[in-house]
């Protein structure tokens, strides 16, 4: 298994701020910096004070590592959120446009996120109560795929369908940096000890290095 790190802090907030300090140190030695952002309620605190603080650079290009299959424009939309807090900001955002199809809805944003990044730098994820990662769910089929892309996946959790980075494309970051806070996440991080299967410990096992920051106790 790859080497996992954790950070614990007492609080979301300063897991959060320790995070966005991380990032900061890494935005300033890149001319061309790439960050691959989650959805969900987790990372929004960061995600607002990294559009308040850093809004003004123009070298951060992001991405959206997931997303359910639905309009843009609807409440469970991960792009809706990521557009909404980062749209007055000088960063340039590769926004999933959605189409009736979903194996299009992958093919076509992973022609444009590798038509515009040529290195990805950094990714902030959360783990799910499952212990998905992405959208990359227990017993699905995009588990298996060995491509570097985007793919569709059925996984019938809230959506019938989800569009995600596969587990190569996440292998490929250079820094990943889970977000894992509030007690509904104890759980799941306790069992990340005991279960091998998880797609959270898929990842960390493919990978050389993946960093956890929590409030909670692992």
């Amino acid at each position: 298994m790859g080497l996992l790190e954790v950070i614990k802090t007492k609080t979301h907030e300063e897991a959060s701020l320790k995070l966005l300090s991380i990032l900061s140190k890494e935005f300033h030695v890149n001319n061309n910096y790439s960050l691959g952002l989650s959805g969900g309620s987790t990372p929004k605190f960061l995600y607002k004070e990294l559009a308040k603080k850093y809004g003004s650079l123009s070298n951060i290009t992001l991405w959206t590592i997931d997303e359910r299959h639905i309009e843009t424009n609807n409440e469970l939309s991960n792009q809706k959120m990521i557009n909404s807090i980062f749209s007055n900001t000088n960063f340039k955002i590769l926004s999933l446009e959605f189409f009736e199809d979903p194996k299009i809805t992958a093919e076509n944003y992973t022609n444009l996120v590798f038509s515009n990044i040529k290195k990805f730098n950094s990714a902030v994820l959360g783990v799910g109560d499952d212990g998905h990662i992405a959208s990359l769910f227990p017993n699905t089929k995009a588990l298996k795929c060995k491509v570097k892309s985007f793919i569709e996946n059925e996984v019938n959790t809230l959506t019938k369908w989800r569009v995600t980075s596969t587990f190569a494309l996440l292998k490929s970051i250079e820094n990943i940096y889970i977000l894992a806070t509030g007690e509904n996440k104890k759980n799941i991080l306790r069992e990340m000890n005991n279960n091998s299967e998880l797609p959270i410990n898929k990842l960390i096992e493919l990978r050389e290095k993946t960093i956890i920051l929590t409030d909670q106790t692992i």
